[in-house]
């Protein structure tokens, strides 16, 4: 039971009390006074008018509004000569009392209004709080010892909520739990809330929510085996309530495709082969089914990439990566690659430091027994100048007017540009193909050369020393034109073969009539 004390609080009227009133009353002569109404009750946040009025008063009645032992209560007073009103626009929890209005006009009298307030604000509201279990919630309810919660299956009562209530605590939410079982498939599970309490309208004394609980039955299509170009129909079916979504389950997603309950492949390719989900939906739950679409037909072209972006540079820890839409039998192939087979939807070849000569055609192959289908990715390797040569003909030993060919040569990607200088002077044009000429030299041409090999990600120099050695004596130089003339003409036979090999002009020297005219 309520202890007497809360009685007080909240507008009881205790026996003390009343024979206190009425002694006082006898006293003094008694004035009838009517107050009303004289027992309300009311929604928190409603308005409220209480009107007291003093019958056969010979003086001009004076007012007072108080709550049992005194206390002061909410409201306006609102006085006139014959009746007094005591106004709330909006009622808390607080003005949940007895009221006193008490009359003076040559005699005493009063008369009590019972004022009661509650909450019951909103419907309760149903969730699904994880895959088994429901949730039904209803807030800021007062007093929430007169409200009870039941769950139903159709009109049969199957749980109640059953809590401690805390006296103390004005406002309240309260929760309840409830696990459904096969029986709860497809049929109405309702959350109803009731409000015990007297006076209050029977249109506001009862508040629920229903909802579905899941699809009552889920079934699909059995036949999902289908060739190339041919039409499959995948059928999903459930009871009348749920929504239906088709999804295509890929590696990290799934996709949706339709709402419909038949999602239609018009013209089957192996893209359309994998896993399909049906998902049937109502309000509380739902349900799932997959069916796995291995198509009839050579497979589609896998993909084949390197693990990252971007030609790598000489060093690099590459992989190169071969996908496919299904589990096929993959192999890939290539440049300095030994063939790597494996059967599955994805193959992979490590090349931990890769270098310039792992630069060329990789291939991968997907074959099923329909056919086979073939990828390729070009893999080029960048590296800066490295194993750099230059070769000097006839000799860095030479005499003064003959004519030197410097080959230069060097293994890097992208190409080098390469230019010749003599130390101490400013680089000239780079030669497009590695070959520098120097024509007619003299022993002023004697020094340190230096060969630089350069692109974007590094460079290589080599230095080569050139002597020019004087003219022989009188009888050499008489000599070396008898004897050398069969020589001269090979000589510029063969410098003829080696300009046609290179470009038609060098970066350093004349062109080939040029040439032939010095000869």
């Amino acid at each position: 039971m309520i202890p007497l004390l809360s009685q007080i609080k909240s507008g009881g009227k205790p026996l003390i009390w009343m024979l206190l009133m009425t002694s006082l009353s006898l006293k003094t002569g008694a004035v009838k006074v009517q107050i009303h109404p004289r027992s309300v009750v009311k929604h928190v946040n409603e308005s409220l008018e209480l009107v007291c009025t003093a019958l056969d008063c010979q003086d001009e009645p004076k007012y007072t509004w108080r709550g049992i032992l005194d206390t002061i209560i909410g409201g306006k007073m609102e006085s006139g000569q014959k009746s007094s009103r005591r106004v709330y626009n909006q009622l808390t929890i607080e003005d949940e009392k007895t009221i006193l209005c008490k009359v003076n006009c040559g005699g005493h009298g009063q008369a009590t209004a019972n004022v009661k307030v509650y909450s019951f604000p909103s419907d309760p509201v149903l969730s699904r709080l994880n895959h088994s279990t429901l949730m039904c919630r209803v807030s800021s309810l007062y007093p929430v010892h007169m409200f009870k919660l039941e769950w139903l299956r159709g009109e049969t009562v199957i749980s109640r909520w059953e809590d401690s209530v805390d006296y103390e605590k004005r406002l309240q939410d309260i929760r309840s739990l409830y696990t459904p079982s096969e029986e709860d498939l497809g049929k109405n599970i309702t959350c109803r809330v009731t409000l015990s309490l007297d006076g209050v309208p029977e249109d506001r004394k009862v508040r629920s929510v229903t909802a579905q609980y899941g699809p009552a039955f889920l079934t699909t299509s059995s036949n999902t085996t289908v060739k190339i170009g041919e039409r499959l129909e995948l059928k999903c079916d459930a009871d009348g309530k749920s929504s239906i979504t088709w999804r295509k389950l890929e590696k990290s997603e799934a996709i949706p495709i339709t709402t419909n309950r038949v999602h239609v492949i018009e013209k089957a390719t192996s893209a359309h082969a994998g896993v399909y989900e049906c998902e049937a939906s109502a309000e509380l739950a739902s349900r799932r089914s997959r069916v796995s679409v291995t198509v009839k037909g050579p497979p589609n072209a896998p993909i084949i990439r390197l693990s990252q972006r971007g030609n790598p540079k000489a060093g690099d820890n590459v992989t190169i990566i071969c996908d496919s839409d299904s589990p096929l039998r993959l192999n890939i192939s290539g440049a300095s690659l030994n063939q790597v087979e494996k059967h599955g939807s994805s193959v992979s070849v490590n090349l931990p430091s890769i270098q310039l000569r792992d630069s060329g055609l990789y291939h991968c192959e997907a074959r099923n027994a329909f056919g086979s289908k073939r990828s390729s990715v070009n893999v080029t390797v960048r590296a800066p100048p490295m194993n750099s040569t230059v070769l000097v003909y006839p000799s860095t030993q030479v005499m003064e007017a003959q004519n030197i060919t410097i080959h230069c040569s060097t293994v890097s990607f992208p190409p080098a540009s390469i230019t010749l200088s003599r130390e101490g002077n400013e680089p000239g044009s780079p030669s497009p193909n590695g070959i520098f000429h120097l024509f007619n030299i003299t022993s002023e041409d004697t020094g340190t050369y230096m060969v630089n090999f350069t692109n974007e990600l590094g460079y290589e120099t080599l230095t080569i020393e050139i002597m020019v050695k004087g003219q022989q004596s009188i009888l050499t130089k008489t000599l070396i034109p008898s004897v050398s003339s069969v020589s001269l003409l090979t000589a510029a036979a063969l410098l003829m073969r080696r300009l046609i090999r290179s470009k038609k002009k060098d970066s350093f020297g004349p062109s080939l009539d040029d040439a032939l005219e010095v000869l």
